[in-house]
């Protein structure tokens, strides 16, 4: 109702107009409603065609977006005490992984190779299942989870 939130690299001031380019949606005559340091809100200047076309034009935006929900977390995470871990491939190729958490249900390690989605992996004693890519590391399954109590920082997998 108030307008478009925007960020900008000057500090800018209310009842400014000014010209915005959005990526992908092209150039926006907006006038400044309020700031806060940087971010500002900006009313789009153009009248109802102008609006309408605009909020088409987020919506396909948003669609292309694909977004899937984020899976809920069942289980608490910690950080555990011993954070080098041994990771073995089933061919038995180990190498040197470093547990970022742990829940009842799963790990996220950093390592330096990649591990295909759905590589069954041995972490320590604990046999996981590849399910997630970050920056670095990867985030596994436990094919057979711990029992909540199980979890501390004091734990060793």
């Amino acid at each position: 109702m108030e307008g478009i939130r925007f960020r900008s690299a000057q500090y800018l001031a209310p009842g400014e107009d000014l010209t915005c380019s959005i990526r992908h949606v092209g150039l926006l005559d907006v006038r400044i409603e309020w700031t806060a340091g940087q971010e500002f809100v900006g009313s789009i200047r153009g009248g109802r065609t102008a609006l309408a076309d605009l909020a088409g034009q987020f919506v396909t935006l948003a669609r292309a977006q694909d977004l899937r929900p984020e899976p809920l977390r069942v289980h608490d995470r910690i950080v555990p005490r011993q954070k080098i871990v041994e990771v073995a491939l089933e061919g038995g190729n180990a190498f040197p992984g470093h547990v970022l958490n742990v829940s009842a249900s799963g790990v996220a390690l950093l390592v330096d190779r990649f591990l295909a989605l759905g590589t069954t992996i041995r972490v320590g004693r604990k046999l996981a299942c590849v399910k997630r890519h970050f920056t670095h590391g990867v985030g596994a399954a436990f094919l057979e989870p711990f029992e909540p109590d199980a979890v501390h920082e004091a734990m060793t997998l």
